[in-house]
């Protein structure tokens, strides 16, 4: 009733259903590291011990952290960059995220071109691999 008959009401896109964006949201979350070097580090340190401290860091810390950048990004509707800079302590940080989020793409890229080449070399019919046959070898 407030509102001029004349203004246009802003139209937000949403999902279609819950479940998408709660497996956007963990396939934005889980990455490569998750799968590959979490066992490593859940042996290393001790196993199924390990776990405790694992998840009460990741309640703890993890999980506030990862609602307040959700809900930092939703609020104000923009990159990390320009949201953090509702304070000048803050400001640095927007660009840190961005530039790890590149270093990590990177990583990744060097990763997926490991496996990329050992699926490829796998369909020879001697495997790389299968010897120590090299020029390089004693």
């Amino acid at each position: 009733e407030g509102r001029p008959t004349n203004s246009k009401e802003e139209v937000r896109e949403e999902w279609d259903r819950p479940i998408e964006f709660i497996l956007s949201l963990v396939g934005c979350s889980v990455g490569l590291g998750n799968v590959w070097r979490y066992p490593y580090i859940a042996f290393k340190n001790g196993g199924g011990a390990f776990l405790i401290p694992y998840f009460c860091v990741y309640f703890l810390i993890g999980t506030p952290l990862y609602f307040l950048e959700l809900s930092l990004g939703q609020f104000g509707s923009r990159g990390t960059t320009v949201a953090f800079k509702m304070t000048r302590m803050f400001k640095g940080i927007g660009w840190a995220m961005a530039i790890n989020s590149f270093l990590v793409t990177i990583y990744y890229n060097v990763i997926i071109a490991w496996c990329l080449f050992y699926f490829f070399a796998s369909f020879r019919r001697t495997l790389p691999w299968s010897g120590c046959d090299n020029w390089w070898n004693t």
